[in-house]
């Protein structure tokens, strides 16, 4: 990257974080009846703090556990059902995004460049991999290789073993960036990658030969902020299909197979989509919450009561779809008409630390205050 391009992303990751200290006051919560009493089943605290809105951050449930790693390098497992510690131990790293997991080991990036593997057995490090600059994203796994972005702009793939590198593609960064990146995946043999530039990318796992490539994000307008185009939410792929929405650009279904788009439509976000059977849900720029046919892209139906809360990426939980805002609120969306059945402040008034993951009873969020809670109903 060169010298002024550097300070051109610097300054605007400054303006990003100024503005998000001196937010306007939230609207009004919209009335409701209350037709889903919201509990909270637990709140263990943890050794961490990540911040206001951190999407980077994620917790993995698996196996009755969540996983996860704090920004000062401690390392969980918590009971899925009553929150206890089921173990835990420090490292010397300062992470910077959320883990992955595969059967032992956890792996997760830092600001200082690396890629870290840990055992969970064992509490130790099995090895660390140095990168081209700061990991914003959780690494991909599959067939003993991980996938993994960094800032700069370049996709790695290294030998989840070892941490040799295996094969990486370079990516240029437009002169003005949101900071983040969306976390690749892997899916038939391909990994599938979103860029600052607004492409999205699918490179052959094996040897990192391009597949095929789609613009999602098509910068427009005369100034370089009206021209951002980053793919920071996260990708969905199922059913051989990949979801994408990039900021101020579209929301896309492409094949994984060439990479063809299935459908598409305007709807720019920051933030990721959620997925379940034919239900699409979205949340645009402006926090107004969209349900889409995932096969077609037809609208179902639109929510804008919530519109200026600042929402983050919607999680299917149980009969509902839950979104959060910058006030700490949880609300749960009919799935037929999109109308709140509830709401509920996760954590003392506070934005989320992470984005949110549920199981078939409970939904875990990560928060600010250095606390996981469990909400059911």
């Amino acid at each position: 990257m060169s010298k002024s391009l550097f300070f051109v992303v610097v300054f605007a990751a400054l303006i990003v974080q100024g503005c998000s200290n001196s937010r306007p006051a939230l609207p009004d919560l919209p009335s409701i009846e209350g037709k889903v009493d919201i509990k909270t089943s637990w709140r263990t605290g943890v050794d961490g703090n990540f911040g206001e809105s951190s999407e980077r951050f994620n917790l993995v449930a698996e196996n009755g556990s969540l996983f996860f790693v704090t920004d000062e390098g401690t390392v969980y497992e918590l009971a899925q059902n009553n929150g206890d510690k089921k173990d835990s131990f420090s490292t010397k790293y300062k992470p910077s995004s959320g883990v992955m997991r595969h059967g032992d080991v956890l792996y997760f990036g830092t600001y200082n460049a690396q890629l870290v593997a840990v055992s969970l057995a064992s509490k130790s490090i099995l090895w660390e991999k140095s990168l081209s600059s700061e990991v914003l994203s959780e690494a991909s796994y599959a067939a003993g290789k991980l996938a993994i972005q960094t800032a700069d702009g370049w996709l790695s793939v290294v030998d989840a073993e070892t941490g040799d590198m295996l094969w990486r593609a370079k990516e240029d960064l437009p002169s003005l960036t949101v900071r983040g990146t969306s976390a690749p995946m892997i899916a038939d043999g391909k990994v599938i990658a979103g860029f600052a530039s607004g492409k999205l990318k699918a490179y052959s796992l094996q040897g990192g030969d391009l597949l095929w490539s789609y613009d999602v994000g098509k910068p427009e307008g005369r100034y370089e902020i009206e021209r951002l185009s980053d793919i920071d939410g996260r990708l969905v792929v199922k059913d051989g299909v990949v979801y994408s929405v990039a900021y101020n650009g579209t929301l896309a279904a492409l094949s994984i197979e060439n990479g063809r788009p299935l459908w598409q439509r305007s709807i720019p976000s920051s933030v990721g989509v959620a997925v379940r059977g034919e239900l699409l849900v979205a949340v645009d720029m402006t926090s107004k919450v969209i349900a889409l046919n995932a096969k077609n892209g037809t609208e179902i139906w639109e929510n804008k009561e919530l519109i200026d809360r600042d929402l983050i990426t919607p999680e299917f939980f149980r009969d509902y779809v839950a979104v959060m805002d910058r006030g700490g609120y949880v609300h749960l969306l009919d799935l037929t008409t999109g109308e709140v059945a509830a709401h509920k402040v996760a954590d003392n008034s506070l934005a989320p630390g992470s984005r949110m993951v549920a199981n078939d009873k409970q939904l875990f969020i990560l928060t600010p205050d250095s606390n996981v809670t469990a909400l059911s109903y």
